[in-house]
């Protein structure tokens, strides 16, 4: 399967998710642990940039994109979701706790208490899931 990883970044991942500190893989590997070090570093980046292509490929597709204003109540943000993919005929397959602990787990930054600070925004997906994104790429999106 084609990765944005090496083979190599796979392993070293692999072993450090087994335990072993860079430098019991470097003897392993026969290397530096700066070079593992490098290497692991580069395996997070190109993780980073994948998730971070995902996030706008799902912008792309998404038919519907719910601005959350500033201001809003976190605990009303499900019903808005709700609402809005109910007129879209799109079923959300999640309950309210869990859209609050996803809005909670990747949106934490836009939030003080239960009080949106800064506003983001929601994509609604057709087969029912959601992906957040910042309001200031949405409007970066206009071009």
């Amino acid at each position: 399967m084609e990765s944005f990883l090496t083979n190599t970044q796979i392993k070293v991942l692999k072993l450090r998710k087994k335990g072993l500190t860079q430098e019991e893989i470097a003897k392993l590997m026969n290397t530096s642990r700066a070079n593992i070090c490098m290497i692991e570093r580069r395996a997070r980046e190109n993780i980073e940039k994948a998730k971070n292509t995902l996030k706008i490929y799902k912008n792309i597709i998404s038919p519907i994109k719910l601005v959350v204003d500033k201001n809003t109540d976190v605990f009303q943000i499900p019903k808005l979701i709700y609402e809005t993919s109910n007129k879209h005929n799109i079923h959300i397959n999640y309950n309210s706790l869990e859209l609050i602990d996803m809005i909670h787990n990747n949106m934490k930054n836009h939030i003080e208490k239960r009080i949106v600070k800064k506003p983001f925004v929601i994509n609604i997906l057709e087969d029912g899931n959601i992906s957040f994104m910042d309001y200031g790429l949405l409007e970066n999106d206009i071009e």
